[in-house]
């Protein structure tokens, strides 16, 4: 029988929970599947249809001794479903969240979306002004394969984070939600990995000097991305017959063909007139976050 796992990295996104991810994967008494599984918040509009929970578990049938078994799945916070779904499955699960300054976070996000082939609006600003017409279910600029829920698409709301937490304090109270700041764990990321640890009731495990992992990226060929989302029917049709779905060899084949299709790049900085406009937009949120977290942003604030 699979293990089934006891704590959950639930976002947000562009936040460094790839980075922690990667990092845990290396600890002895960790297993963690692929990242994004999103089995637990099927109320977001992916797609795709959710996973079953037969298949969701197989990713866990290889699991051994390990004491901490994880789901790394960073939309589940945006989901208004996923807390109480987890809850429901693991009572006694531990939650970890990581939260980066909105502005920031929202216009990573967009850069992220678009490598993808996600996000077809290369203006940032044009992308958050078609936001009223995206809420009006009009896929405007949307890849018809996006791979991530519509409701990322939707940049002003992603990072409103107030409502997104709380649901998991409420569900799992304070002693089994442990919250990281994006600046603390980009300035100290071994002393963030420890405090990770001691919540998850892990052994220390001396790292060298920790990188970022996943950071802004664009294709180096469109053309073959465009072909790694929606191949020609035929090709499709063979290469699910020889990579069928949710089977690691699928996944490893398709990972190393993006991988070398990728290319990193600094990403220009968002302009000072936008990111004046998105502090406004969030500062009633971000006030009502750092009481309820208990943790000073001043810096986001400011």
């Amino acid at each position: 029988m699979s293990k089934r796992p006891n704590f959950f990295i639930v976002g947000a996104p562009k936040s460094g929970t790839t980075s922690l991810y990667t990092y845990l994967k290396k600890h002895p008494d960790v297993f963690l599947p692929k990242k994004e599984l999103y089995y637990f918040c099927f109320d977001l509009g992916f797609r795709t249809p959710p996973i079953s929970e037969e298949t969701y578990l197989s990713y866990y049938s290889s699991a051994t001794s390990q004491n901490a078994i994880g789901d790394a799945s960073v939309y589940y916070l945006l989901s208004r479903k996923a807390a109480e779904n987890i809850k429901r499955f693991n009572p006694e699960a531990k939650i970890i969240i990581m939260l980066r300054e909105p502005a920031d976070m929202v216009y990573s996000l967009h850069s992220e979306l678009q490598s993808n082939g996600d996000e077809t609006i290369q203006n940032f600003e044009q992308a958050i002004e078609l936001e009223a017409e995206r809420k009006q279910n009009n896929a405007v600029g949307i890849s018809p394969h996006h791979n991530c829920p519509i409701e990322a698409f939707l940049y002003s709301d992603v990072a409103k984070y107030y409502e997104q937490v709380k649901r998991y304090k409420d569900a799992f109270g304070d002693k089994n939600l442990h919250i990281i700041l994006f600046d603390d764990f980009k300035n100290d990321p071994l002393k963030e990995y420890k405090k990770v640890l001691q919540f998850l009731g892990l052994s220390d495990l001396k790292l060298d000097a920790l990188k970022a992992i996943n950071p802004n990226k664009v294709p180096r060929n469109r053309a073959f991305m465009k072909f790694l989302i929606n191949p020609p029917y035929v090709i499709k049709k063979i290469g699910t017959f020889i990579l069928p779905h949710h089977t690691r060899r699928r996944e490893l084949v398709l990972n190393m063909l993006w991988r070398i299709n990728t290319r990193y790049v600094a990403r220009k900085p968002i302009s000072p007139e936008t990111r004046a406009k998105l502090k406004v937009l969030y500062r009633a949120d971000m006030e009502k976050l750092q009481l309820l977290i208990g943790r000073d942003l001043s810096s986001w604030l400011n």
